[in-house]
């Protein structure tokens, strides 16, 4: 399904950009380049661990806008792109105190790491698409007001460990999986790079500086459409029987944010 919506965004966005030069042709067709810091409203999880886990929920963004006019001087479309940076997670290593373990009331201890991915100690970089529709109210000569309504994605990667844990005071041990942004519910290592789908809504204010530049602020608002959930397994490692699997269902997230930027007529 994911790949279907990344694949029909593409073929629009494509679309877009191939009507630029003759939109431009006619002033019907701009380029904006903005910087947006979000914040979240809400954590990712109700879950400490996941939470801990996962990139702090803030987001900076640069990003780059084709607007394009498609009817008079009042409605239009648009498609953007850019990159954006999440602070590093609190858990910045495996911290076993902070996980579920195979049986409660029972200590274990880390006795190999089999396997890591996405362990990161530093900010995580991120892509974003959206594409969507725009008005265009003019305030006065100088002053437009334009409200924008979209649909997009934004890469987020999958942290995993699979490791060893070895219970205290007897033979038994358990090799375990933990997957933060896990998202297939049947083979948890064969997915698709993860992605969040997202509705945004902004309300941008633009100043015309000079005959080709404009001066631009702006508020907006994010919904996820998805969620990132976790999950985790245990396994008898004699007999590989598993012990005990299950999935933490995340929160939808909600972000509110600010930008600033400049347009090219």
């Amino acid at each position: 399904m994911k790949r279907s919506i990344i694949l029909f965004l593409t073929v629009v966005l494509t679309h877009i950009l191939s009507a630029q030069s003759d939109q431009a042709k006619q002033k019907g067709a701009w380029i904006d380049l903005q910087i947006a810091q979000q914040i979240g409203l809400n954590s990712w999880s109700s879950a400490g661990y996941v939470n801990n886990g996962l990139p702090k929920t803030s987001i900076t963004e640069l990003r780059g806008v084709l607007n394009i006019l498609i009817a008079k001087k009042y409605l239009g479309l648009f498609a953007d792109m850019g990159g954006g940076v999440m602070p590093t997670p609190k858990m910045q290593s495996l911290n076993l105190e902070q996980m579920p373990m195979p049986h409660n009331g029972t200590k274990y201890y880390l006795r190999e790491i089999l396997s890591e991915s996405n362990n990161n100690s530093s900010a995580s970089a991120h892509f974003k698409m959206t594409f969507g529709f725009f008005g265009n109210i003019q305030a006065n000569e100088n002053l437009s007001i334009m409200p924008y309504l979209g649909i997009g994605f934004l890469t987020m990667p999958q942290r995993k460990y699979e490791i060893i844990l070895k219970e205290h005071g007897s033979n038994m041990q358990y090799r375990t999986s933990y997957i933060w942004n896990y998202q297939n519910d049947n083979e948890e290592y064969d997915t698709p790079p993860p992605s969040l789908g997202y509705l945004t809504g902004r309300l941008n204010f633009k100043y015309k500086f000079s005959q080709k530049l404009n001066l631009m602020v702006g508020l907006e608002y994010t919904w996820f459409l998805d969620t990132l959930d976790f999950y985790g397994k245990y396994s008898n490692s004699f007999n590989a029987n598993i012990e005990r699997n299950f999935i933490i269902r995340g929160n939808k997230m909600n972000m509110i944010g600010i930008s600033a930027g400049i347009s090219f007529m």
